[in-house]
């Protein structure tokens, strides 16, 4: 999609880029982290790992999302934000929330973020999502909780795709 914007391409193509899509790996780039961080550097690979996940999937969304809708520049960056989502998508037809997978999306936006900003201390929005993630102390077992978000954001990229390509 980068040389072709989605105004220049037919029904036909859109439904068969989305397709193709289908086949995206979100966790390519997190694997490799996981594969580089060896067993010394387990926990702090898989911390890294969970705010790569969420960028890759963020990117990826964004990317179907602006193709199969039609979305102009403003509405590309408003789509990555839970709202804007949820009315975005509300308006062409689609229940974002009612997709598979909508809740993981934002816990692992909230993970992702409290990584980066909160130096990976549980905020009040994580308090017991995992066992023995407490508010206001640092999240444990990220390799656990990498596992559980990988899969399931990968079951609702795909139901996504569904729903998109549904539309189209």
């Amino acid at each position: 999609m980068a040389d072709q914007s989605p105004e220049n391409l037919s029904d036909i193509e859109i439904l068969d880029i989305l397709t193709s899509m289908r086949n995206d790996e979100l966790d390519a780039e997190a694997n490799n982290i996981i594969r580089e961080g060896g067993k010394a550097g387990r926990q702090e690979a898989h911390k890294q790992a969970l705010v790569a996940l969420h960028h890759s999937f963020e990117e990826k969304f964004v990317e179907a999302v602006t193709l199969a809708l039609h979305l102009n520049e403003g509405q590309s960056k408003k789509i990555r934000y839970k709202k804007d989502r949820i009315r975005i998508l509300k308006v062409r037809g689609i229940d974002y929330s009612a997709i598979d997978g909508a809740e993981t999306a934002q816990v692992l936006s909230q993970v992702a973020q409290a990584i980066s900003r909160e130096d990976a201390i549980v905020t009040r929005d994580l308090h017991n999502i995992f066992p023995f993630w407490k508010e206001g102390w640092p999240m444990v077992q990220f390799d656990n909780a990498y596992s559980i978000l990988q899969d399931d954001i990968s079951i609702h990229y795909q139901a996504v795709l569904d729903a998109l390509i549904s539309k189209h």
